[in-house]
Order: C-alpha cells, then structure tokens, then sequence
C-alpha cells in the first residue's frame, strides 16, 4: 500500500541523524506500561461502565512520562514528570 501520496518518508538515514528522547531525569531508556480508565455508565455509550486500556510510554529509570509525551492530557498527572515542562 505504501505512503499516502506526497507525504514525506522517514528513511534509516533520518531515523540515525534523530535526536534520542531523553527524560528530565536523564534516561533514554523506555518501557510500554499500561494504565486502566474507569468510564462512568453515564457518560460510556453503552450506558454501563466501561474499561478502557491505555498504552504510555513510561522512562525506565524513573517510572514517569515527561510532559512531551502527553499533549493531550489524557495521563493522569500522578504519572506525569513535573519538571518538563517544554
């Protein structure tokens, strides 16, 4: 199937000039972790409650997720690494 037409492909040569990610404790080191939402009946479609999985990425050596990685704000902020805040 391929790239949509005129999108732009990450190639090995952009993939190695990349900069790692690195956590505000300085790890560069991360671990696919998952959390659990409750959803209320009340606000879940089906009207019953609802579990919904969700994949973070969490810093192997301190266990959180810099605030990069959470645009969205759907991290709890228990999880969230205070300090980055660029």
């Amino acid at each position: 199937m391929g790239a949509p037409q005129g999108a732009a492909r990450v190639t090995p040569e952009i993939i190695k000039s990349a900069k790692l990610l690195e956590c505000g404790c300085g790890g560069k080191m991360w671990e696919n972790r998952m959390i659990i939402k409750k959803i209320s009946p009340i606000l879940s479609p089906t009207g019953k409650e609802e579990f919904f999985p969700m994949n973070i990425l969490v810093c192997a050596s301190c266990g959180l997720v810099p605030q990069d990685l959470n645009p969205d704000g759907m991290i709890p902020n228990e999880f969230i690494r205070k300090e980055d805040s660029n």
